[in-house]
């Protein structure tokens, strides 16, 4: 029992000694990627992914980050990795909270359009804005201003 034990405490550390804080991957910071997974949740959450969603998720980490395709297909990928391994919204959202309210909400305007890019808003998509917008500490006056912006 306790080898099984220490089994799991090494590969733990050894997942936390592969991805240091600082580290980024194609210059993205972890709480960049963590935008990105959670846009990638949201297009999920309908249990259908759109052609439409991940071409959305292709063009906003080109536009934010000035990626090249290649570069923002594999960001989108391991991002899609990040989404489908995770547990809970909060490994993305705890890293998002510190950023100002203005970027927060910015983020919540992408995510929204995230979730709207296949022409059809999906209850259970809006459940997960709602979970995030909470997480990230968002009043719930621009969470419907958000949503109003995109989906009219």
């Amino acid at each position: 029992m306790f080898q099984l034990f220490k089994t799991l405490l090494d590969k733990v550390n050894d997942g936390l000694a592969a991805a240091p804080a600082g580290q980024t991957t194609y210059g993205l910071s972890e709480a960049e990627l963590a935008c990105v997974s959670l846009m990638l949740m949201v297009a999920h959450a309908d249990f259908a992914s759109a052609e439409e969603e991940l071409a959305l998720a292709r063009q906003y980490v080109k536009r934010e980050f000035a990626l090249s395709d290649a570069d923002a297909g594999a960001v989108v990928a391991l991002a899609d990795k990040q989404a489908t391994d995770a547990i809970s919204l909060h490994q993305f959202t705890v890293q998002l909270k510190q950023l100002s309210y203005a970027a927060r909400l910015a983020l919540l305007d992408s995510l929204w359009q995230q979730a709207y890019a296949d022409g059809v808003l999906d209850p259970n998509e809006e459940a997960m804005l709602r979970k995030i917008a909470d997480l990230l500490f968002i009043r719930h006056s621009d969470y419907i201003q958000a949503k109003l912006a995109v989906c009219g």
